[in-house]
């Protein structure tokens, strides 16, 4: 597999045929996730959203280093306060540009 680690997607970008194969397996993952949450009682799913962006905080910390992941965050950030549009949920979200 041709796996490049990608700092600025929040997923690894895959070359070649590789690339149909890590996005079957973040779909994949996505949807465990999502049928999981279905028994969340409906007086805790307010709370799913910042557990899970806790939850990925928390492990991008860990293996990235605070500077990396207040850069990867920012970037985000930017791109949900300037998008036109959600980003699609099958491919990663580009970081490379900041708008402000």
């Amino acid at each position: 597999m041709n796996a490049v680690v990608s700092r600025r997607c929040l997923t690894r970008v895959m070359t070649d045929d590789d690339r149909g194969v890590e996005v079957a397996q973040l779909q994949s993952v996505m949807h465990r996730i999502q049928n999981s949450l279905r028994d969340v009682p409906m007086a805790q799913r307010e709370y799913i959203a910042n557990a899970l962006l806790n939850l990925a905080v928390s492990r991008m910390l860990k293996q990235e280093g605070s500077a990396l992941t207040a850069s990867i965050l920012m970037r985000l950030g930017d791109v949900v306060a300037n998008g036109d549009a959600p980003p699609a949920p099958e491919r990663a979200v580009d970081l490379n540009h900041i708008n402000g």
